[in-house]
């Protein structure tokens, strides 16, 4: 080992600047357009006629927002072999977490889906938000292990399908295809990196898909929004009403779009505005122009993600990188693809720009990941 090398084992190097800026010019149109999707629906007068705050949701965002860069930054301090030896833990809490969710008195359901925690002394929030980076931690662990040759690959290939087939059965019972979905393509990516053939990673992926399909026709409301996605037109109207509201203002968009702040869809067409459909509003507003823009800097920050993972040092630095950098890309690109009408309607955040503070602190930790194997096991900054 190199004495340049020898030194940056032990010493912390600078974090990447290149992935924090791309993190955080997300974090700032995030803050400028939950503030435009969400003043019409904040500011109008409650039941009892008295008026609302139109800044309501901005202050509280930004707030989030503080938090969760603060929280990267604390997280981009600790050693990556310290959230290692967290893996487990955070998993099992994680895991007990989602279950309370269903199943104890502190569960709050909304729309008949029981995903949420309101535990005295605490905000509300979401479990499989935390669960997310805890299962990044805990399978690039296992999948570490079987790189050093302390495990053996198929048990380390079947521990990721057994622990993703727990968390996935968690899900639907909170009523979350959704979310079922994200943590499946992540353990998905994690066995692609980790070198399982095609030859059987395919049928995997393919009869998961099957499966999803199955449990859809068998239960109603998943099925009508899998028929609703194709064929909007001659769908039932309340089932069809979030694709083809979202299709419309991105359509009145158009190349430039309507202006920041004038879409007029956000003002009760558009489904939770701020939240599942803030691809739409910046569609509307800043036309095609700004919605590529969005897409180009998920994509920058994916490859800085990659380009931090590949100079990784260690197999653990190399999976919790390359991991978080799956699980982020591939939610963006549900969100986007769910307001575009590419895949069935399902509630899915756009990482770092929607409103939701148990969501943005959930992606912040695991930049903040990134950010510690940048600093801890970082090779250029090229």
């Amino acid at each position: 080992m190199s004495a340049d090398r020898s030194r940056s084992a032990t010493a912390p190097g600078p974090m990447d600047r290149v992935y924090f800026l791309h993190v955080w010019v997300l974090m700032a149109a995030g803050i400028v357009f939950v503030f435009s999707a969400s003043f019409p629906m904040a500011g109008r007068p409650d039941a009892m006629m008295m008026p609302g705050n139109p800044f309501h949701y901005l202050v509280r965002h930004s707030i989030y927002v503080g938090f969760a860069l603060l929280a990267m930054l604390v997280v981009s301090r600790i050693r990556p072999r310290s959230i290692r030896r967290a893996a487990v833990p955070a998993f099992v809490v994680s895991i007990i977490l989602m279950v309370m969710a269903v199943y104890s008195p502190w569960g709050v359901t909304r729309g008949g889906a029981p995903r949420w925690l309101a535990i005295p002394g605490l905000p509300e929030f979401q479990p499989s938000e935390l669960a997310k980076f805890a299962v990044i931690m805990l399978f690039a662990g296992v999948l570490a292990r079987k790189d050093e040759g302390r495990d053996e690959r198929v048990p380390a290939f079947l521990a990721i399908i057994l622990m993703t087939g727990l968390i996935i059965g968690i899900l639907l019972l909170q009523r979350d295809q959704g979310m079922a979905t994200i943590f499946a393509v992540m353990a998905a990516s994690f066995l692609l990196f980790a070198g399982m053939k095609l030859l059987w990673l395919i049928p995997m992926v393919l009869s998961g898909l099957g499966t999803a399909l199955l449990i859809a026709y068998l239960t109603d409301y998943r099925w009508i929004r899998i028929t609703a996605f194709l064929n909007p037109e001659e769908a039932p109207a309340d089932a069809a009403y979030h694709i083809l509201n979202m299709l419309a203002a991105q359509a009145r968009g158009g190349i430039l779009g309507v202006g920041l702040g004038r879409s007029p869809d956000k003002w009760g067409a558009l489904p939770a505005p701020h939240t599942d459909s803030i691809f739409s509003v910046i569609g509307g507003e800043l036309g095609i122009f700004g919605a590529l823009i969005i897409i180009a800097l998920v994509i920058a920050m994916a490859h800085r993600g990659m380009h931090i993972a590949q100079q990784a040092r260690t197999p653990y630095g190399f999976y919790l990188a390359a991991g978080v950098t799956a699980m982020l890309i591939l939610q963006s690109l549900a969100h986007i693809a769910v307001n575009a009408s590419c895949m069935p309607c399902t509630g899915l955040t756009l990482p770092f720009v929607s409103a939701g503070g148990t969501s943005l602190l959930a992606v912040s930790i695991a930049a903040g990941f990134v950010l510690s194997v940048s600093r801890y096991e970082g090779g250029d900054e090229t």
